[in-house]
């Protein structure tokens, strides 16, 4: 659909929904698809605009806090917008300023959807703030305002890390070029690093920002771990796609060649004594570059998975391989020894990646092999048992937690639930933000 027929289309819809009060009637259609979640009698309640990592975070609040998470998912909220919302405008970051100027015909249509969704939400059940996973898609504008006018804290738990620099630089760029004003309250993050680079934001100058760890690592806090002897996998984090910039496919190649000989050799050792080698993807499509660099991969006897839990894989391995993703920093979590090679297109500069050998709390915990012959060592050691994890658990701890707050006497999860808490009692003095 070109712009110019999107604008059309929308037009007519709009026409369509002003004259037979279908923004509200799409709001409160939409309140009927909530997944009501009343767990605690009298406590907080916390409308949830559910995606999918987000959703990792919410079953652990759920499970872990008094606070009852009812949640709608993102898509179902972006929908009827779509059909008002022209695709040239539907811009994260930029929408919110779009409302305040050549789109300021949209910010009452949107009101109008947005509080006749809230309003039949809270006519089922009180509704004392609403959550989201991000602070600037657009599709969640309208329901900033709703919040802003019926006076209900809109929260974000951010899913982004800004754990590499370059990350951070392309975020404040896009805020300061869409001239992007969080409409919310509040938002809560992974890390000490990211609060700091948040509240330093124009975007976020009205807003209270706060480390406190993402909830899907609360789980790891319950695992027992087997003896690093007693493990029997070695873990690959694929990193080779050439469409995602942030990889390395020509380092990956080399790996993967070695990774794939290990796995023929422990192929021919007895089953009780053999190395299952798994290659952990993101999503169950994502294979096909593999496939064709090993195309015999299956005869080699290597699992290429995107199903199983990242506890349960690292828990089970004795070494995790893998290159700027954030499963390699999950692993320091596992008391496993921890690869990240570092040669050839992998070889970058330190605002470029997530852990660099330059950086003495990363060498400190990972092993960075400078060469294909470093890695075959470092593999060569894996086979015999004898890589340990490098550094201190408490060392690979407080690096994890650059990444995303965590210690050994609170959860992330209690730590979303007082800054919750803090934020509704906050809003009901009429001091919001950082007041």
């Amino acid at each position: 659909m070109t712009f110019f027929s999107s604008r059309v289309l929308c037009g007519f819809h709009r026409a369509l929904a002003s004259a037979s009060n279908g923004y509200a009637r799409a709001g409160r259609h939409l309140a009927r698809q909530i997944d009501w979640d009343l767990s605690h009698d009298g406590a907080p309640t916390v409308l949830s605009l559910t995606r999918a990592l987000f959703a990792k975070d919410l079953a652990e609040l759920k499970q872990r806090t008094s606070i009852n998470w009812p949640t709608i998912h993102v898509k179902a909220v972006k929908a009827p917008q779509e059909d008002w919302v022209p695709v040239e405008l539907r811009r994260q970051s930029f929408f919110n300023h779009d409302l305040r100027t050549s789109a300021r015909h949209l910010r009452e249509p949107l009101g109008i959807f947005g509080r006749a969704f809230l309003t039949a939400a809270r006519q089922r059940h009180r509704i004392d703030a609403v959550m989201a996973a991000n602070t600037d898609y657009w599709q969640d504008e309208a329901l900033r305002i709703a919040c802003a006018d019926l006076g209900i804290p809109f929260i974000v738990l951010s899913r982004e890390s800004y754990g590499i620099g370059r990350g951070r630089r392309y975020v404040a760029e896009n805020y300061g070029k869409g001239n992007f004003h969080f409409d919310g309250i509040a938002c809560a993050v992974a890390s000490r690093t990211c609060e700091e680079f948040m509240a330093s934001l124009p975007a976020m100058r009205d807003s209270l920002v706060r480390a406190t760890g993402w909830p899907r690592y609360d789980p790891w806090r319950e695992l027992n771990a087997a003896p690093l002897q007693q493990r029997r996998t070695v873990t690959l984090m694929a990193y080779g796609d050439p469409r995602q910039l942030q990889y390395a496919a020509g380092n990956f190649r080399d790996v993967l060649g070695i990774f794939v000989e290990s796995a023929r050799r422990q192929a021919n050792r007895p089953e009780a004594d053999r190395l299952r080698h798994v290659i952990k993807i993101k999503k169950s499509n994502e294979d096909g570059y593999i496939r064709d660099l090993v195309p015999d991969l299956d005869a080699a006897d290597v699992l290429v998975t995107a199903d199983m839990p990242l506890p349960q894989l690292i828990s089970q391995s004795r070494a995790v391989i893998g290159y700027n993703t954030l499963a390699v920093l999950e692993a320091l979590l596992g008391d496993c020894a921890v690869i990240v090679p570092f040669w050839g297109d992998a070889d970058r500069a330190p605002t470029d990646t997530l852990l660099h050998p330059d950086k003495a709390a990363d060498s400190a915990v990972c092993y960075f092999p400078r060469s294909v012959a470093d890695y075959a060592a470092l593999s060569a050691a894996i086979e015999a048992g004898t890589l340990p994890a490098l550094g201190t658990r408490a060392a690979r701890l407080g690096r994890f937690s650059q990444h995303s707050e965590m210690s050994p006497d609170l959860t992330a999860s209690a730590r979303v639930e007082q800054f919750v808490r803090d934020v509704i009692a906050l809003a009901a003095t009429g001091k919001p933000g950082r007041a």
